[in-house]
């Protein structure tokens, strides 16, 4: 019974700490929102089924989180939007002039995202 509260109080604070970074995601242009979100609703389907439901049906962020946990779809503005900050992040990486070692991890990074996304369906 201890080990559930405590994997519980656990999935409680993911769940706050995500829902928190991704509402700052909102108003920050460079911290992303949905990926906080979709951890913060992961979270909450294991320790607190009210926080679950109202991400859910929230009228903004609701029908992201339930395109995504039921088709694992992302959008195409979402994903257009994604791969340009990425690259935006790439060049401000070799902008400021980064060693050749951490521009190739970067790149390699930021490849390797931008297949995951544009892997995924648009539904």
């Amino acid at each position: 019974m201890r080990r559930f509260l405590q994997a519980k109080w656990f999935y409680w604070l993911v769940a706050i700490l995500a829902l928190a970074l991704g509402v700052i995601g909102v108003v920050l242009p460079l911290l992303p929102t949905t990926p906080f979100l979709i951890v913060a609703l992961w979270a909450a389907s294991r320790c607190s089924p009210r926080l679950e439901r109202w991400l859910e049906n929230h009228p903004k962020l609701g029908p992201i989180l339930r395109n995504w946990r039921d088709h694992r779809a992302i959008p195409v503005i979402g994903k257009v939007l994604a791969c340009i900050m990425m690259a935006i992040s790439f060049a401000v990486v070799w902008y400021r002039g980064a060693s050749v070692t951490v521009l190739i991890i970067v790149f390699v990074v930021i490849i390797t995202l931008m297949a995951y996304i544009l892997s995924k369906p648009s539904r």
